[in-house]
């Protein structure tokens, strides 16, 4: 398995971990300057602006947007011959809002580096891409790739009874890439260490393929992921 870790912008945090990881994943923010990724030599992988950031690929309302946000992740992949650029399908919010929309809005951009990544359930409104079913669907009409978020997955109204078999459903859809970070069930808290986490795993490593390439999405501290990693290499290799 290969493992990656993720910033925003900070040159720092990516020296320190430059000989301790396969990878690096950059969250590809408009108005950042990005140059200082041309110090780098490791493989990077690519997000493109999510829903935080106000991107919609659902809402026809803000196509314009959106489209400013996709290309900009696509000029940093550019800049350091990245290989993948994860995006969020969107949300279904409004009646500006459709999987059409989105199905549209991915083939227009015909770019074979994206990877839809799965999101979680919702109780106000409809998140695209959260069963596998959907996933399928969608990829398939869009020709995109696969990221599985399994922390998404497990972050739903419903509770989670500990059975990770369902990890073979998104498996089965060969992803492309994968995330995975420190989450508390008891208490709803994510984007944790790996060492705070109540996820088991061994057990969810156990369903990924050897060939999984994974980023760490926990807490952006040098100490902590430096943890992390180990915790997850330790965990890969047995």
């Amino acid at each position: 398995m290969k493992i990656g870790v993720k910033t925003f912008d900070n040159p720092n945090f990516l020296k320190y971990f430059e000989d301790k990881v396969d990878f690096f994943e950059i969250m590809a923010l408009q108005k950042t300057d990005y140059s200082f990724l041309r110090n780098f030599s490791l493989p990077m992988v690519i997000h493109a602006e999510h829903q935080v950031y106000g991107t919609n690929p659902a809402d026809i309302s803000v196509k314009e947007f959106n489209l400013k946000s996709i290309n900009f992740a696509r000029k940093i992949a550019d800049l350091v011959n990245a290989k993948k650029i994860i995006a969020h399908p969107g949300d279904l919010k409004n009646e500006n809002c459709s999987e059409q929309n989105s199905v549209d809005f991915f083939n227009e951009l015909n770019d074979e580096r994206i990877c839809i990544e799965n999101l979680p359930l919702k109780s106000s409104y409809r998140k695209l891409c959260h069963w596998p079913e959907e996933v399928k669907s969608f990829i398939t009409q869009t020709k995109t790739r696969f990221c599985f978020d399994i922390n998404h997955f497990i972050k739903t109204p419903t509770r989670f009874n500990g059975d990770y078999s369902f990890i073979k459903k998104f498996i089965e859809l060969n992803p492309a890439h994968y995330h995975i970070g420190g989450q508390r069930i008891s208490d709803g808290k994510e984007h944790l260490c790996l060492a705070d986490s109540e996820l088991d795993l061994r057990k969810i490593l156990s369903y990924y393929p050897k060939s999984a390439e994974i980023t760490l999405e926990t807490e952006p501290i040098i100490d902590k992921t430096e943890r992390d990693i180990e915790m997850i290499r330790n965990v890969s290799i047995r």
